[in-house]
This record gives structure tokens, sequence and C-alpha cells, in this order.
């Protein structure tokens, strides 16, 4: 029995609420209930800190972080702090507002990843305002202070860091240039420079912010290398304006290796370089400010239609979706949209993390899944790709340099050991035909039309009853007679019949329908496999047939299914199928766009709502967690929560 009549009354509370989110490296958020409850951290959980503070009257007082740097000399909030009052999280800003007797702030962090304009999305700055306000009607001496730690560009606990100069900016980088030198899931940026963007920025001391004197925390000599976990420097700046905006900046120098080529980040397409980038970005502020405000308010106000509980999820995953890329262009001036597999493995451009994560890219700019098939498309018709089907990934970021999942592994006498066969060509495929229906572009498309009749084919020959194989549920293992992956393979083959009007394809996938609609069919819907009788599982992937209009499965398979999860629905959500208690966040939300059911629609975004709310896993929202408790199984920050916007493409 699931009990939410408290749901209404309890204010949202984040897993993790993302502060500086850029890109998979440059990605820092607070994993507290109080932004002045703990260090910030990179969504790996690695520390990245940054620290705010208002002094008042020579005193200092903790918005943001912790009073030192040090985690051995942790002093957990006996230093003074203003009292958070409230936050609130929008798609690109999020808004923390603090209050004592003598003082309000107001802190936003604004990271606008505004899809629509690539120009805007793809600088890799980030924007921190703050509005102080007295309360007392007294005098008081006020200044606003920020730092951010060398920590937030080192990988390696020994590194040393230099700072540089420029006429608008202060940054720190590690002294060991080796740019592109190393690829990782759970691991941080080695290279590349950290950016505070003001003249007068200052080395700070993060063991030292509590000796505070005439306005200033104690400098540290810019001119030496530090060692970052033993000096602990920061670059930070003390103001003393009641109003203000820092800018923060990263300059990876080059962002993405693929297939041998060292590539820049895409906002290089409209500036000589990262300083003009830079000083663009300082003066516009006040114009994204209001495209963001604009953007948020308008995603807002259709989530909301939903219900306002999904408008809190939407908000919360937005960012979180879009800065699990890197978006840059190869020599031809084609865009490519490079996904890491997030706390996965760390596989780049995975072709089954596009597929569940383009409901948010084909609502904004399908382009940008285009961006994301091409690099595939591109790899499997090299010579280092010699199977018949579509690859899973081209490498582990930020190396795209071939398919690294499985890859060694396999056994040439069992190439399907590791390997996706039937998924990821009824990925390329079903994606393909929604970039098209979505308004996209149909020329990657076109241009690969060979290789994709390969894979249509591959799907006639071996998608309808799939070998054992792994499906992009990797984590449940391999599996043979997968009925939802047979879904897909059908779809896969229908809707290269309708990229193509190949009236042949799209008739071996109706009579595919027809015969898997009684042969997968159980007690009360259809089967997790065709030889379970007594099983079953979501079949997510049958969407796909509603909103591209293929239509060639019945209403009545639509109807059962959603009865079936009704009954199995439990506190967090509906388990993934009947062999296990987790599921996948992103494939409940597809299962509510069945059928018109607003019921159990509510029910599931009740269900996670609920689960964000309460688990104890203070991390970037997971999609792989456990339905009857409110933990994780694993995965955090991954991109694949691009599906829950399903509801609104």
């Amino acid at each position: 029995m699931i009990d939410n009549k408290n749901d209404k009354n309890k204010a949202f509370r984040p897993s993790a609420v993302p502060l500086v989110t850029v890109d998979p490296y440059f990605s820092i958020w607070s994993m507290c209930d109080k932004l002045n409850d703990g260090v910030t951290s990179h969504w790996t959980g690695r520390r990245n800190p940054m620290t705010a503070g208002v002094v008042i009257d020579n005193k200092l007082y903790i918005l943001m972080g912790e009073l030192e740097a040090d985690s051995d000399r942790r002093t957990y909030g006996y230093y003074p702090i203003i009292p958070q009052k409230s936050l609130e999280v929008t798609p690109t800003r999020t808004i923390y507002v603090f209050e004592n007797d003598i003082i309000k702030v107001q802190l936003v962090f604004t990271s606008p990843m505004l899809l629509d304009n690539l120009k805007v999305m793809s600088r890799p700055v980030s924007y921190i305002e703050y509005d102080i306000e007295t309360l007392d009607n007294a005098e008081h001496d006020v200044s606003f202070y920020f730092d951010i730690s060398a920590e937030c560009c080192i990988d390696d606990r020994e590194a040393e860091v230099e700072f540089k100069r420029t006429d608008i900016s202060l940054s720190c980088g590690n002294t060991a240039q080796n740019v592109l030198h190393k690829s990782g899931d759970s691991v941080c940026i080695d290279w590349g420079y950290l950016h505070i963007a003001d003249k007068n920025a200052k080395v700070f001391n993060g063991k030292k912010r509590c000796s505070i004197k005439n306005n200033y925390a104690e400098e540290l000599d810019e001119t030496k290398c530090l060692s970052v976990f033993d000096s602990y420097p920061c670059i930070g700046i003390m103001k003393n304006d009641f109003h203000g905006v820092i800018t923060l900046a990263y300059d990876d120098i080059k962002s993405i290796e693929y297939f041998g080529k060292q590539l820049d980040g895409y906002y290089k397409h409209f500036y000589s370089g990262f300083e003009e980038m830079l000083k663009s970005a300082i003066s516009d502020y006040d114009t994204v400010k209001q495209m963001c405000i604009k953007f948020d308010n308008s995603l807002m106000d259709e989530a909301r239609n939903i219900s306002d509980k999904y408008e809190k999820i939407v908000s919360l995953t937005y960012r979180q979706v879009v800065a699990a890329h890197k978006l840059v262009e190869n020599t031809d001036g084609e865009l490519l949209f490079f996904s890491k597999e997030c706390h996965s493995n760390g596989c780049i451009g995975t072709l089954d993390i596009t597929y569940p994560s383009a409901p948010l890219f084909l609502k904004y700019n399908p382009e940008l899944v285009n961006a994301m098939l091409r690099p595939i498309l591109f790899f499997a018709q090299t010579d280092k790709w010699q199977y018949e089907f579509a690859p899973h990934d081209i490498g582990q970021y930020p190396l795209a340099n071939g398919q690294v999942y499985g890859y060694e592994k396999t056994n040439p006498d069992d190439i399907l050991a590791m390997q996706m066969p039937v998924e990821e060509c009824g990925n390329m495929l079903i994606s393909l035909y929604a970039v098209i229906k979505y308004g996209g572009n149909r020329d990657v498309a076109d241009k690969n039309k060979q290789i994709l009749k390969q894979w249509a084919d591959y799907l006639v020959k071996y998608g309808y009853d799939p070998g054992e194989q792994l499906c992009t549920d990797d984590f449940a293992s391999h599996m043979a007679h997968n009925c939802n992956l047979s879904i897909k393979a059908i779809l896969g083959i229908a809707a290269y019949g309708k990229i193509f009007s190949d009236k042949n394809y799209v008739d071996i996938a109706e009579e595919y329908a027809k015969k898997w609609q009684l042969e997968s069919k159980g007690k009360q819907a259809s089967r997790l496999a065709f030889d379970k009788e007594d099983s079953w599982s979501l079949k997510y992937n049958i969407i796909w047939d509603k909103l591209l209009g293929i239509h060639i499965f019945d209403d009545e398979i639509f109807e059962k299914e959603i009865q079936l999860y009704k009954e199995k629905m439990n506190a967090y959500g509906i388990p993934l199928d009947c062999r296990e208690d987790y599921t996948k966040m992103d494939w409940l939300f597809w299962t509510t766009v069945m059928t018109d059911d607003k019921e159990y629609t509510n029910k599931v975004i009740d269900s996670v709502y609920r689960f964000i709310n309460e688990t104890t896993d203070r991390v970037p929202v997971t999609d792989w967690y456990y339905s009857s408790i409110p933990r994780m199984a694993s995965f955090q920050n991954r991109t694949v929560l691009g599906g829950i916007f399903v509801n609104i493409i």
C-alpha cells in the first residue's frame, strides 16, 4: 500500500543540487540539504570546493561550503553561518536565499544550457549572482567573499598548480599540462585552466579563511607553484558591492580526441579563442540571464500542465542531462555531441545512452541527436569495426577512438558475448526516424543508407526472437528471447522502411508485430521472454509505435500492460521486470505515454518524486534504483534522464 498523503505538503528535497554544470568535467554540486552544510563536490563525489560568505563588520558568515578547506580539519558548522531559508531549482538556475537578523542574501547559480542556442550553450561558462540586503536599518560594513579551490582542475592528489593572470581573469591549472592524456569513468580533469573572470581576483589560502582582516582573506603568492593538498590554494574575490556576478569558466585547451585528432570545444566555431569568448560571456550576462528565465518559465509551465511534481523533476534533471555531454565539430564542420556514460563505465558516444536520452533533445534541437549518432555511423564504416551490427560506443570519455565496451574481451567464437547487436541496430534506426519526425535534418540517414539497410536486414534476420545477448539493461545480464528487445527490433525494421519509403520493411514489421502479439502473450500481459510463460517486464520500447505514428501494435497491448503495471507498483516505482525489485527511472516515464491513463501517469510521477525526495544517496539523480526502498542500485549523473522529457515532446 502506497502512502502518499504527505507528499503534497513536503518541500522538494533534491538528492543533489546542480550549481556549476557545464560538461562532464566542469560539474559541481551540493550534496547537502543546506548549501553551507558541507563541501561542494564534483558529480563523482570528489571534492570540488567552492566557498561563499558575507563579511559583516569584519566577521565572516558562511553561505556555501565550509570554513576550512582541509577535510581533516572540518569544523562541522560550529563556525558562523547565515541560515538558508529557501531553495528553488529551475532548469538552468539554482536559487538560494539566506537570512538572519542583520542581512538577507540571494545566490543564483546559472548554467545557460540552452539547447536551441549552441553559441551560448557551448561556452564553458557558469555564473553566480549575489544580492545582499540589510534588514535591521543599521549601518554595516558588508562585503561578499567567494573562492573556488584548485582541486577543481586536478585529478591527482599529488599535483601542483600554477597561476596565470590576464586583463580579465585569474586562472589555475596543473603544472603538468598533458591535455587529453587519459580517460576514465569516475575521474576529474587533470589539464586546462580554471578561471575566475575578475581582474581583482587573488589566490587565497583555503585553510585560513577565518583570519580575514581588513576585508580580505590570507593571500598566497601567485608567482609560485603550489601543492594542492598541502597549501589548499583557491582563486577568489572579495567584493564590496551589494550586488554582483561571479563568472567562472574552464579552458580545457582541447575537448575531445576523435580518432586521433584533438578537437576544440564548439564555442571556437564562433570565437577566435577562449579569451574572446570569456569577454563576451561577461558582457552579455544580463541578456543570457533573461534568456534563461524565459526558457525556464516556458519549460516549467509546460511541465506543470502534467503535474507540479513533474515540473520539479524535469527542472532538477535538465542541467544534469545536458551537461553530461560535450559539443564539438569534426574537420568537415559537422556537429558531434558526445555523451559520457557517467558512473557506469565512462564510455563516450554510447548508442544505448543516446536512445533513452533522445526525448529532451528531440524537443529542443533534433540536430543534437544527429550529432550523437554521427560518430557511431562513422566508426562503423571504418576498418576497425568488422561486425554486421551497430557498435555500442566509440571509446571512453574523452577519447573517441573506437569501441571499448567488451570489444577486446570478445571471444572470436562468440562475438555476441559482450555486444548488443539487436539493441544497437534498433536504437540507431528508431533514433534516426525520430529525428526526421521531430523536424531534424534527414541528411545523416540519407548519407548512410547502405549501412542502415545492413542493420535493418540484421534485425529482419535476428531481431524478432533475439538470441542470448545483452540489451541496454545490461546489468540484468544476458537473456535469450527477450520480448521487449524484440519490440525494438520490430520497430527498428519499421523505422527503416518509413525513413526510406520502403514498404517491404514496413510489411515485415507488421507481420512480426502480429506474430509477437500472439507468441508473447502471458497470463495478464506480455511476457519477459517468449519462453517464460509466467513472467512480465516493462515494455518501454513500444512507445515509439505511438510517438512516431507507426501503429503496428494493437491498442489492447498497451492497455493490458498498463493494468499490469498498476498492480506491480511499489512505493518508488514499478520493477523493471519480474526478476528483481530494481527499476529504471527513464523507462518508468516511457511507460506513461503508452496510453492516456492520467491516473497511472500521476502514480509514476508521485513515486519518482518520492524517491528523489527520500533517497539517502546524496548524488545527482540516479536512474537505476530499488522500487521498494529509497536506495540507488548504481549510476548517477547520467544523461539517460533525458527520457523523462518524453511526456512533453
